[in-house]
């Protein structure tokens, strides 16, 4: 027959087991959730130093056509 305290010696470490794999579960998304934001800032970065660059030459293309129009 069990006894209170082997009952509650078990269900202590029941208990723990669960915070235990709670505490994984979390941490696995929390993991998940801040790589997915450092490979979306990256992609971030890299689309707007593209965006830069296009930019530049929309802006020197506009210079261009405003120097056109002013020889004409």
């Amino acid at each position: 027959m069990i006894d209170c305290c082997e009952l509650a010696l078990h269900n202590g470490r029941l208990a723990l087991y669960i915070a235990l794999g709670a505490f994984a579960v979390i941490s696995l998304l929390l993991a998940m959730f801040f790589g997915y934001n450092l490979k979306l800032s990256a992609r971030t970065a890299s689309l707007e130093k593209k965006n830069g660059k296009e930019q530049k030459q929309i802006d020197q293309l506009k210079a261009e056509i405003e120097k056109l129009k002013k020889t004409k």
